[in-house]
């Protein structure tokens, strides 16, 4: 394994498939156990293997691969369950504010039809769409927070706005419009 980090350290692309092709499995398999979500673990597992490409240089030589591996697979986790933490409790004050603010069983049914909307979304596609357009957070401030690429929060952003298109227009434009 010592000679995976070697070449993984130089960058070496044939390396990191083999690597990802051994531990690619375990790496879905720990995250479905801790999310019960296939969708989910599929996309913690892609930012894992990102990430130890990413940051191949910090690899230690001291420890097996695994476990190097299996700590980047925890951080992505923790991360992924911060974000989502934060997330809900932002669309809960949110939604205080809306029905505070704003009187009428409308809005309650507008704010239930955009819960509804939201929750098609796949996790990470979901709070990246959250952060951008009911936060107002940059796609590079957003990056930096979920430690993806900016074209990858473009990406997500534009896949979210293609997938939400087949709601109705109105209702989720007034939703957004009276949540920000």
């Amino acid at each position: 394994m010592s000679e995976f980090i070697e070449e993984l350290k130089c960058g070496n692309e044939v390396a990191f498939e083999n690597v990802f092709r051994q531990w690619h499995k375990k790496v879905n398999g720990y995250f479905i156990s801790k999310t019960a979500s296939t969708d989910l673990a599929d996309e913690l597992t892609q930012v894992v293997f990102i990430k130890l490409w990413r940051f191949r240089g910090s690899l230690s030589e001291d420890h097996h691969l695994e476990h190097q591996l299996f700590r980047i697979a925890k951080s992505v986790l923790l991360d992924y369950f911060r974000t989502e933490s934060t997330a809900r409790r932002h669309l809960s004050l949110y939604s205080d504010e809306l029905e505070g603010s704003h009187a009428g069983e409308n809005q309650f049914e507008i704010r239930q039809q955009l819960y509804a909307v939201l929750n098609t979304l796949p996790p990470v596609r979901k709070n990246v769409f959250i952060l951008s357009k009911l936060h107002g957070y940059t796609y590079k401030e957003i990056a930096e927070q979920l430690s993806i690429s900016p074209r990858t929060v473009e990406n997500h952003v534009s896949l979210a706005t293609k997938q939400l298109a087949k709601y109705s227009t109105v209702v989720l434009l007034c939703a957004l419009a009276t949540l920000k």
